[in-house]
């Protein structure tokens, strides 16, 4: 008995000494990522700042964490209605980075990749000149292309690679942001799915019919049903609900408007996007729908880790890296506004311990300050 009590004793002894020894209680904390703490921060960052947004936050898989605040529509537009994480507006040109998923699936089911020359793509008859005809979908995807912008219809597409390149390449001298190369895509993809003269023979505008009909229904099956949204077949471009399409024609009072927060006396306005706009922009989604796509693309659900690793690389589909505290951040994000700057501002970033973000506000104008520069830090400032 008496050396069991000699034993306890030392180990009390032993055990104080070691809580003596350490300098603060963090140290029993377990360090690292904390989630919450990464929710927290956005929060704090967005609220009060902004007329509404909302953010997801996936790590690992799945959905971890999400917030909201704010109004999607303020009083002077009543209902006033709250912005929430079901809350649905433009994505902007967080569209295209769905797109680069389609293209990039839809050629990779067809044992293509990036490095494919466009042409060799688009319909025969447009007799696509020479000069362009190196031109790859990497290039296109990237915005190296060097295409020149004529409209949104089947026909100026044409115009656009029937008209000689400004100059394509990898190297960074090329890159100049164009909405016109996720354009293309709406005719790309289709014909890549179907074969390139699947749509020959139409006119101009039925061929514009098919191809954005193609489009919409391909990324709906094959991005939106395999992120598992429960409303893949209903997404649309531009605005919608449960019935269908929201138009001028066919109003909604609960819907999303879009505001400047520097100018509270404005209505808000919306922006009914068209089907000749998509695969640049106009998917409206949540921030949850966007994020269940992001993380099921990082799932390699939608194309191979080797091309999700040079869509990053290349920055098919991403505009950019943020160079963190824990390595490279890419995003891609989504900006629009009238001539009064009411509008929308989107973000998708990828960070690289499998945590993917997406934020969405419905004022083009806010007190963030720059939210890409923003999002990164309050990942930064989530590690313990």
């Amino acid at each position: 008995m008496k050396t069991v009590l000699k034993n306890s004793g030392l180990l009390l002894v032993l055990a104080g000494a070691l809580f003596t020894a350490c300098e603060k209680p963090d140290d029993f904390v377990n360090k690292g990522f904390d989630v919450d703490l990464f929710s927290k921060n956005l929060k704090a960052s967005s609220e009060g700042q902004t007329v509404g947004y909302g953010f997801a936050i996936a790590q690992n898989g799945k959905i971890v964490k999400y917030g909201s605040g704010g109004h999607a529509r303020k009083a002077i537009d009543a209902p006033e209605t709250d912005y929430l994480i079901t809350t649905r507006q433009a994505t902007g040109s967080c569209t295209k980075t769905i797109t680069a998923l389609a293209v990039l699936k839809a050629m990779e089911d067809k044992s293509r990749n990036e490095n494919s020359f466009l042409w060799e793509l688009l319909p025969p008859s447009w007799n696509i000149p020479a000069v362009n005809r190196q031109i790859r979908v990497s290039h296109l995807l990237s915005h190296k292309s060097g295409l020149t912008y004529f409209g949104d219809s089947y026909a100026a597409l044409r115009q656009t690679m029937q008209t000689p390149t400004t100059g394509f390449g990898d190297e960074q001298k090329f890159y100049a942001y164009n909405n016109v190369n996720f354009l293309m895509c709406r005719v790309l993809l289709p014909c890549v799915v179907s074969g390139t003269a699947a749509f020959e023979g139409q006119s101009d505008e039925a061929a514009d019919e098919a191809v954005s009909q193609l489009y919409r229904a391909y990324v709906r099956e094959k991005i939106f049903k395999t992120a598992g949204l429960p409303d893949y077949s209903k997404i649309n471009i531009g605005p919608w609900n449960d019935a269908g399409p929201i138009t001028l024609k066919n109003p909604d009072r609960q819907m999303t408007l879009y505001y400047n927060y520097s100018l509270p006396q404005l209505n808000g306005m919306m922006k009914y996007t068209t089907y000749l706009e998509s695969g640049a922009g106009g998917w409206y989604m949540n921030a949850a729908e966007v994020v269940q796509v992001m993380l099921t693309a990082e799932a390699h659900k939608i194309v191979s880790s080797g091309m999700l690793t040079r869509m990053k690389e290349k920055l098919m589909g991403f505009d950019n890296i943020v160079p963190g505290k824990h390595g490279n951040y890419y995003w891609k994000n989504g900006i629009w506004g009238d001539p009064q700057v009411r509008g929308i501002y989107t973000v998708i970033m990828h960070f690289p311990n499998n945590v993917q973000v997406v934020w969405h506000t419905n004022s083009r104008q806010t007190n963030i300050g720059d939210p890409e520069n923003v999002i990164a830090k309050a990942y930064d400032d989530a590690w313990r």
